[in-house]
């Protein structure tokens, strides 16, 4: 299993289009490799109207949920183990704001 995280923004037919500017994008991916994770992860993305910005170099390689540390995170990996990943957009709606 793979953390990926990605910036995002989301396109005209998104429904956070002039909504917001953007998101920090969490993926729980679990596939074999690396590579075929950071193709998937840019897919998924894509699959919900978001356009990828940029994919962080420094990813995670979770071997099993106790691995995540966030206590809140743990169900999101559960659900990548079931369904083959999981996504979380963290909007923003300012360039500079500060996540909470």
């Amino acid at each position: 299993m793979f953390l990926i995280n990605a910036l995002a923004k989301p396109k005209k037919s998104s429904e956070h289009y002039d909504e917001v500017l953007g998101a920090y994008v969490s993926l729980y991916v679990d596939y074999k490799d690396i590579e075929g994770a950071m193709q998937l992860a840019k897919f998924y993305i894509k699959e919900e109207d978001w356009k990828v910005v940029e994919i962080e170099d420094e990813y995670f390689t979770l071997d099993s949920v106790d691995d995540v540390e966030d206590e809140e995170q743990k169900e999101l990996y559960e659900e990548a183990v079931e369904y083959g990943y999981s996504i979380i957009f963290n909007c923003y709606e300012e360039e500079g704001e500060d996540e909470d």
